[in-house]
């Protein structure tokens, strides 16, 4: 009974340090202030500037329900990843042996509750839900040991997508049309890359439940897609270590980790994404101005 006692309170004592070791953080706004924070329950603690960049606790602190949650970061990259999951290898393919991505630019940021407006040129988009990671550090050619310390943390992503014969339709343009750049370019749109509301350090990224729900406005149906980062081929820092052989990677930008399915959403239809213990984020697509 006793050594079972002992173990007992190994478990706890180590389920303490796990919960202990985990960090917060958040980038908010304040009337009309913008500040970095780390959040303890419903209280942020004020940051001088960016974590990865030196901040300090500043002693002042802001209720979390009083202020309006910013992406948590302010990227000067937004980096998309295709076929890191093992789905896309099936049928007996085999996968790269490096990692293959696509830019976004920094325009694609949004924000937790922020509406995500349709371009004039779609009136349908893909939605996805993906693990984001957050760089803490520059590195360029790093090897897996510098990539893993390079990620500052991780967060919750929709990497969305105009629907290509979306696109087709409206332009009037053959919905049979052989294409190349389009669908990449279609990632681009503004408020294209929701990701937040918190970035989260000192946590696991393997074994997370990804859940997306798309609410159809016209129908009030829910149609809901569930996946686990267990089938990642690659690692958080193998994917950072390939990206940094081919450009700088800088504090603050975001690399969408890649995902196996994508939902379609119109104007009014509300949008979840959420990575299981990492953040969820709720937005909604706008019909356009």
């Amino acid at each position: 009974m006793r050594r079972l006692l002992s173990i007992s309170l190994i478990i706890l004592c180590f389920a303490a340090f796990r919960a202990a070791s985990e960090e917060i953080f958040c980038r908010y706004q304040l009337k009309d202030k913008v500040f970095y924070g780390q959040v303890d329950g419903n209280t942020i603690h004020q940051l001088s500037r960016a974590p990865w960049d030196g901040g300090k606790a500043t002693g002042k602190t802001d209720a979390l329900d009083k202020v309006r949650l910013l992406h948590p970061s302010e990227p000067k990259k937004i980096i998309g990843m295709s076929g890191t999951y093992k789905e896309a290898w099936e049928g007996g393919k085999t996968p790269f042996k490096t990692v293959r991505w696509f830019m976004k630019p920094s325009t694609t940021a949004a924000s937790p509750g922020e509406d995500v407006v349709l371009p004039a040129s779609l009136d349908e988009l893909q939605v996805e839900t993906e693990l984001a990671i957050v760089i803490g550090k520059r590195v360029k050619n790093a090897s897996l040991e510098e990539a893993k310390a390079a990620i500052f943390g991780y967060a919750a992503a929709n990497d969305i997508v105009g629907d290509p014969t979306s696109y087709h339709r409206i332009q009037g343009e053959p919905l049979d049309q052989p294409e190349t750049l389009l669908p990449a370019s279609l990632k681009h749109g503004d408020q294209f890359s929701p990701y937040g509301p918190f970035i989260h350090r000192g946590v696991d990224w393997n074994n997370r439940k990804r859940t997306l729900i798309v609410t159809h406005a016209d129908t009030g149906e829910k149609e809901i897609y569930e996946h686990n980062t267990s089938s990642m081929i690659y690692t958080p820092e193998k994917i950072v270590s390939d990206l940094s052989r081919v450009f700088s990677l800088d504090p603050g930008d975001v690399i969408l980790s890649g995902t196996t399915k994508a939902l379609p959403a119109r104007a009014g239809d509300v949008m979840e994404v959420e990575v299981e213990g990492i953040g969820k984020l709720v937005n909604r697509v706008a019909p356009g101005k």
